[in-house]
């Protein structure tokens, strides 16, 4: 292969790397201002410190992230849960982005409310078992959310 393939293809990969985390970006943008200016009462605070993804914190307890794949020309996000103070952690749900910004073949990540009722239809099981254990006055551990979120 001559230098100036080898050029070329590598210029295109670059590119592409770029594009991707301009949409990671955009995706990250657009869901942190969907949490944070949303009128519904989400008891959703974003977090510090979140090392390569996006964190929440949900009722000041349990830290949702969202995180790229850790895989050269990754496109997948994971969405995993952790109680304060543990480090064990339980994944919830996977997108894809695709080149085109597209987050799983049909939200735009410039869509900030399209996002954000993404992220929410992604944690509703989180919600859901939250909801469930104060209702009947349980406790509820990160262990127990995960079989929770398993059986659901």
């Amino acid at each position: 292969m001559k230098l100036s393939e080898l050029s070329e293809k590598a210029n295109f990969i670059a590119g592409q790397q770029r594009v991707l985390r301009t949409h990671w970006n955009h995706y990250g943008n657009s869901l942190i201002q969907g949490i944070t200016l949303s009128k519904a009462s989400l008891h959703l605070s974003v977090a510090n410190n979140t090392e390569s993804g996006l964190g929440f914190w949900l009722f000041d307890h349990f830290l949702i992230r969202v995180t790229p794949e850790r895989a050269f020309n990754g496109h997948v996000f994971n969405y995993t849960v952790e109680a304060r103070d543990e480090p064990a952690s339980v994944l919830i749900g996977c997108a894809r982005l695709g080149d085109d910004g597209l987050l799983d073949g049909s939200i735009s990540v410039n869509e900030r409310e399209a996002v954000l009722s993404h992220f929410l239809d992604t944690i509703s099981g989180i919600y859901a078992a939250l909801y469930q254990a104060t209702e009947r006055g349980e406790s509820l551990t990160l262990e127990t959310l995960a079989k929770h979120h398993a059986t659901a």
